[in-house]
């Protein structure tokens, strides 16, 4: 290799950990924060815990079994009850 691409090699990884360290010093300036969120905020749900609940189908079918049970209840009884 010649010495101009060693140089544009050698410039190009001095740029490359130069910014390595700012990422770094982000990052570490970023862990207080989020043990902080972590510590203050415990009763936010999770991914998990939100994954468990039921989603909007299926309340509305619950509802709509709700309903149709209801209905047969006041279907029945209007059978058996006396005719005036």
């Amino acid at each position: 290799m010649s010495e101009i691409r060693v140089g544009q090699i050698e410039a190009r990884l001095d740029r490359l950990e130069e910014d390595v360290r700012e990422i770094k010093a982000m990052l570490a300036g970023l862990v207080p924060i989020i043990h902080r969120i972590d510590a203050t905020l415990p009763h936010l749900a999770t991914k998990a815990e939100l994954a468990e609940k039921p989603g909007k189908t299926y309340l509305w079918m619950v509802l709509g079994v709700l309903i149709v049970a209801y209905a047969a209840g006041l279907a029945g009884l209007a059978v058996f009850l006396p005719h005036s």
